[in-house]
């Protein structure tokens, strides 16, 4: 059920305000971001914001260019505080990713855009934006953005998504946007610390063939061997999957100094889908231990879905099962995915998020949310079922999704940003079971984190140009007790919990 306007989640996205007009950043929507900002124990939202440039003079008429919106979360209920809190940038927003870039315990935001992208900074009061110094202020057309160690120096990297050169049109290209441009290069920023990062995307491998139009990333431990990969869904270009390989010799023998390389593995790894990706979910679906992957496609194409295969010499690699999962993934145009368990039945839910583009007619243009429940618990592994419509939310055109637990009870709620109407938050009423929610100190990207069996990777980053919640959720079904609780953190430390009590939100400190 959509609860937005009854906790206080009153929230409109600027484009398209008063017409339908062919900008194609407009139509791209953008993302959203749960984060605990103010560390009270409630997770905020914060909201990438953009406009149409055919809506401008309108809006500069009565009172100015829509900003980014952040909404402080107090047990339950929300209120606009962008202005109290410095949040308000005003950009062509496109997406976010939240994370503690500078290790003083705040959660701070990296927000991109179709003009700008730029990093505001949590002081503890407000938030201020980065200066040029810090080197991740950056313009054209970016989108998609994640955060986590790369290098393993021990402070969050950023891996940016670049999309379309609007300065350099291809005349005579066949197809439509975003072909009808080049693309933007994929960058990689990696914090040197004291709020400071340099720009190393082509040194280190990404986009060293050319520039495909990149959307939704993912920074994730694919092959489980304590460092992050990549994976970058690229509208109407293949996929990529960056494997992250240590530089035998480490930093002093490598030729740039960095002590790593991505190599670009999508194709033999079985995941170099074609179709015009947008949005990538990550989690171990099918409970074996190793993550899967879920990329949504645009114009209908069929959405990918992927199931690792068992480590082998050829590792990571995935086994393309959108064709037997059951369910049908090729009549809608998706945007955000999620990976989620809904029911409490400890399987993992697929949550997608629809609309079509371009975008001509926004009630024509609208598609239905889907839920696809996961059947492994019953006893049918690799097999989903489309679940009923969520009450309350007719069609939309949606773009960006996340999923949280914005209310502490224990399950899992859906917030998506559509086109055309206002913000929507599903409420989830159904949950039935035990549960346990596993908050990590610092929120550290890559941690991982067992219980019972069931492994949950941290992502900053995911979806359509969006962040979940930063805490790990595990539905338990009928269990009455949690035997054990492992966490991994980054850089391979383990901390060990036995006999924890489920329903509650455990906290673990780091060693």
């Amino acid at each position: 059920m959509d609860v937005a306007p009854e906790v206080g989640l009153r929230f409109r996205h600027g484009a398209f305000r008063w017409d339908e007009s062919p900008d194609a950043a407009a139509m791209t929507g953008g993302g959203l971001c749960w984060l605990d900002y103010d560390g009270d124990g409630w997770l905020d939202l914060f909201v990438a914001n953009g406009h149409s440039r055919d809506e401008r003079d309108e809006w500069r008429s009565r009172g100015g260019l829509p900003t980014t919106r952040l909404f402080r979360n107090v047990e339950g209920r929300f209120t606009d505080v962008t202005a109290e809190a410095g949040a308000g940038v005003v950009l062509r927003g496109q997406g976010c990713v939240a994370s503690d870039l500078d290790e003083d315990g705040r959660t701070d935001l990296y927000v991109t855009g179709a003009d700008r992208s730029t990093l505001l900074w949590n002081d503890g009061d407000e938030f201020t934006e980065a200066e040029e110094e810090s080197g991740v202020r950056v313009f054209g057309w970016h989108a998609g953005a994640a955060a986590g160690d790369i290098d393993g120096n021990g402070l969050p990297d950023l891996v940016v998504t670049g999309y379309v050169d609007e300065a350099t049109r291809i005349p005579e290209a066949e197809l439509g946007f975003p072909n009808t441009h080049a693309g933007r290069r994929d960058l990689l920023f990696l914090n040197v610390g004291d709020r400071r990062f340099r720009e190393v995307g082509r040194e280190a491998g990404l986009e060293v063939a050319r520039f495909a139009y990149g959307l939704g990333v993912v920074l994730a431990d694919f092959e489980r061997d304590g460092d992050l990969d990549v994976h970058l869904a690229n509208d109407t270009n293949p996929n990529r999957l960056y494997e992250n390989v240590a530089w035998p010799g480490g930093v002093p023998a490598d030729p740039v100094g960095l002590g790593f390389r991505f190599e670009e593995r999508a194709a033999p790894a079985g995941v170099a889908d074609p179709g015009a990706g947008m949005g990538v979910a990550v989690a171990d679906w099918d409970a074996d231990g190793r993550s899967d992957i879920f990329v949504s496609n645009s114009r209908r194409q069929g959405h990918a879905l992927y199931r690792s295969n068992p480590r082998d010499a050829n590792d990571p690699s995935f086994a393309d099962v959108r064709g037997v999962a059951g369910i049908d993934l090729e009549r809608t145009t998706g945007w955000g995915a999620s990976w989620a368990d809904l029911d409490h039945d400890t399987d993992l839910d697929l949550v997608l998020v629809n609309g079509y583009i371009p975008v001509t007619d926004l009630r024509k243009d609208a598609e239905r949310v889907q839920v696809f429940r996961n059947l492994l618990a019953d006893g049918r592994d690799g097999r989903f079922e489309e679940a009923a419509a969520a009450r309350g939310v007719g069609r939309l055109v949606a773009r960006g999704s996340a999923v949280a637990d914005y209310d502490n009870d224990g399950d899992l709620d859906v917030a998506v940003l559509p086109l055309g109407k206002p913000l929507v938050l599903l409420e989830n009423r159904g949950a039935a079971g035990s549960w346990l929610e596993v908050a990590l100190e610092g929120s550290p990207p890559g941690a991982e984190v067992t219980v019972n069996g069931l492994r949950r990777q941290l992502l900053a980053g995911s979806s359509y140009l969006s962040g979940e919640d930063p805490r790990l959720h595990f539905g338990l079904g009928d269990a009455t007790a949690v035997r054990e609780v492992r966490v991994r953190w980054p850089g391979g430390e383990e901390t060990v919990l036995e006999d924890v009590e489920p329903n509650q939100i455990l906290e673990v400190e780091s060693p």
